[in-house]
């Protein structure tokens, strides 16, 4: 049976657990969510979909928010998804469930799996051993989650923890509203080239080439693609990215990433 799954990457992690599920579920088509969301309706052609989506602000992304509200799920019989985080997974996908309901259905399953981050305002890149160990158990977490989707059995949704999730999602999900002026603390050093990378990542149509050089648009995701894609390293926030190792997922090439930004 066909399986739709739908993704969203800025820095290739989401991309590279979706490539792995469609290896071990089997036929199963990959549809990257920001270009979607530009349709009126979402109509899925299967009846199971999957959702792969990293973790914001404890929450769940504005562009994977609008891709829900958007969604059709009337012939869906069996909804999963996954999300990604480097360390706590907040209520994602308990959220993810609530907006089920409210169009009649319910998240079968759930699942977390733990990735390199890449919320470069408060860390650098983890190191290359980290990330390795990171990947073999995504690699294998997903084995389990291609049992559950294969033979359509609910798992559940799998939550945190953590006490913190508890109480710093409800709080924290309230940022997320604001994070299209966030790109005000954007800027460039003199290592720009002006070679468009940052523009081409965007999944927002967030950035323009003016006279040489990138200008945010007030559209921000805070996704961070820009900034840890440029191959100068010369985007930066504020005063703390300008010496910080930025991060994308080896398995997963710019021009893929550039490509699922639509």
């Amino acid at each position: 049976m066909k399986t739709t799954l739908y993704y969203f990457t800025a820095t290739g992690n989401c991309l590279d657990v979706a490539r792995n599920i469609q290896k071990t579920v089997g036929d199963t088509d990959l549809l990257s969510i920001p270009p979607l969301v530009r349709q009126t309706s979402i109509v899925p052609e299967t009846n199971c979909i999957g959702l792969v989506f990293p973790v914001y602000d404890y929450g769940v992304p504005l562009v994977v928010r609008e891709f829900l509200d958007k969604l059709d799920v009337t012939n869906v019989a069996y909804v999963f998804a996954v999300i990604t985080c480097n360390f706590l997974p907040g209520l994602a996908l308990e959220r993810v469930d609530e907006l089920l309901k409210k169009k009649g259905k319910k998240l079968n399953s759930g699942f977390i799996i733990r990735m390199p981050g890449n919320y470069i305002v408060m860390y650098g890149a983890n190191p290359g051993w980290m990330q390795r160990y990171k990947f073999n158990r995504g690699k294998k977490k997903v084995i389990k989650i291609a049992e559950f989707v294969n033979n359509r059995k609910d798992y559940g949704v799998e939550k945190s923890r953590a006490f913190i999730d508890r109480v710093l999602a409800p709080k924290m999900e309230k940022y997320i509203a604001e994070f299209n002026t966030r790109d005000e603390k954007f800027w460039i050093d003199e290592r720009c080239n002006g070679c468009g990378i940052c523009q081409k990542v965007c999944a927002f149509d967030n950035i323009r080439i003016v006279d040489g050089k990138p200008q945010w648009q007030h559209q921000c995701q805070q996704c961070f693609g820009c900034i840890h894609l440029c191959p100068k390293a010369a985007v930066q926030i504020g005063k703390s990215t300008e010496k910080k190792k930025r991060y994308r997922n080896p398995s997963v090439t710019l021009q893929d990433i550039i490509k699922s930004s639509g």
